[in-house]
């Protein structure tokens, strides 16, 4: 017998196809079906993705306006499919209505310029969700970073790995005042690109609500951007969620698979508890000569389906598919 697909309503996390299309001046919008993109209307309705975090910038003030106009006159052109949501119970609306919900967060603040009123402006135009760097450092004060050293990104054995964050300096004084100030407006911080010393200074700091929304298990795969055991506890003790990854390359260092990525849920269900889970695809963000784990937004089924074949119960699954991160959002 055909197994029949598992359609779950999923919230992705972390999407960068609007950016992508951007970068190649191709129509901001989802309703343009194209095979050159992970993402789009059909493919997000057939993978049962109602809920998108939507990337809108990270360090070019000018393109992330142009990024949150697209995504506002995308709501705007789709209003039966598409609409702009800034909190829980607006996405919980749209979804009675059967319309997917988009959220708009950025991956930076460098192009703030360290003018606190960015962050508030960003806030009045919709963003929803926060990165402090996009990876970016800042040693020596010059630039406007909000970490002084950069994040690696790479392959590193665990020795390797606490000497580099030993040797690494974490939060600017102006992170600092951002962190105070998303806590005010009840924005998550996502982590997912800083430096490890910058992620033990934001959970110690933060006031607000923290998430990952993009990264794996470092035990099982030896990428920098992947979260050790206890950065996961840490991250589930003060009631974060970590979007596992679809990029091959977190996902296994040699035979990227499926059955590897169902290892990583299993392992951080396993690590950080079934509250703490999520999905954060990173759909359009790889490199553009590589091909996620699952193909494109219409394959989401086969996680679910595989999960289910390890397991994982459904109750479990509708968390991580989305209860889990629309339990952040304000």
């Amino acid at each position: 017998m055909v197994e029949q697909p598992c359609v779950v309503s999923t919230l992705d996390a972390h999407n960068d196809s609007i950016i992508l299309r951007e970068v190649h001046q191709a129509p901001l919008d989802f309703a343009d079906c194209n095979p050159a993109y992970h993402v789009d209307l059909p493919r997000l309705r057939a993978g049962g993705i109602t809920t998108v975090f939507v990337m809108v910038g990270d360090s070019d003030l000018l393109q992330s306006l142009r990024l949150i106009d697209a995504v506002w006159a995308m709501a705007q052109n789709h209003p039966d499919d598409l609409a702009v949501c800034l909190d829980r119970e607006q996405v919980q609306a749209v979804h009675a209505m059967g319309r997917i919900a988009l959220v708009m967060t950025i991956e930076g603040q460098a192009m703030f310029a360290e003018r606190l009123e960015n962050v508030r402006n960003w806030h009045r135009l919709g963003v929803r969700v926060a990165s402090l760097t996009h990876g970016e450092g800042n040693r020596g004060g010059r630039g406007t970073a909000l970490q002084y050293d950069s994040s690696h990104f790479g392959y590193l054995d665990p020795s390797a790995r606490n000497r580099l964050r030993q040797r690494t300096r974490g939060l600017t004084p102006f992170a600092v005042e951002a962190l105070q100030e998303l806590a005010r407006l009840r924005m998550p911080v996502d982590l997912a690109h800083v430096n490890e010393a910058a992620f033990w200074e934001v959970l110690e700091r933060a006031e607000g609500p923290v998430c990952y929304t993009h990264g794996n298990c470092y035990s099982l795969c030896p990428h920098t951007r992947n979260c050790t055991d206890d950065m996961l506890r840490a991250l589930a003790a003060r009631g974060g969620v970590i979007g596992i990854c679809f990029y091959g390359c977190f996902v296994d260092r040699d035979q990227p698979s499926l059955e590897r990525l169902v290892d990583h849920f299993l392992h951080a269900l396993e690590v950080a508890g079934e509250d703490h889970v999520g999905v954060g695809t990173d759909f359009d963000g790889i490199g553009a000569h590589e091909v996620p784990v699952i193909s494109d937004a219409a394959g989401l089924p086969q996680l679910w389906q595989a999960l289910a074949r390890r397991g994982v119960g459904d109750a479990v699954l509708h968390k991580v598919a989305q209860g889990n991160f629309l339990r952040l959002l304000p």
